[in-house]
């Protein structure tokens, strides 16, 4: 199973180049893999957003597992970011 952490996400936001930041008008993370995310790493994924709404920049998450993907609309998350793409989504009946 593969675990993204809040250490591991602040570490590759921070990897990005500021130019790379200052010319995009979306920033994309991608969730291919990742099976679970902490707690600490949704708080860091919403301090990354409110800086991103500071820089007028909308984040978008890409490939997101159905698990995840239903943990942020319980807890309402999937609203704050631009775009969640579900990979592989739940068939709901």
């Amino acid at each position: 199973m593969q675990v993204i952490r809040a250490s591991e996400l602040f570490q590759n936001i921070k990897s990005i180049d500021n130019n790379e930041f200052e010319q995009s008008s979306n920033i994309n993370l991608d969730f291919s893999n990742i099976d679970y995310i902490d707690l600490k790493a949704v708080t860091t994924l919403l301090n990354i957003q409110k800086v991103a709404l500071l820089n007028n920049k909308a984040i978008s998450i890409s490939n997101v597992n159905p698990n995840i993907s239903k943990m942020l609309d319980v807890t309402g998350l999937t609203k704050t970011f631009a775009n969640v793409a579900v990979s592989n989504p739940i068939k709901r009946k």
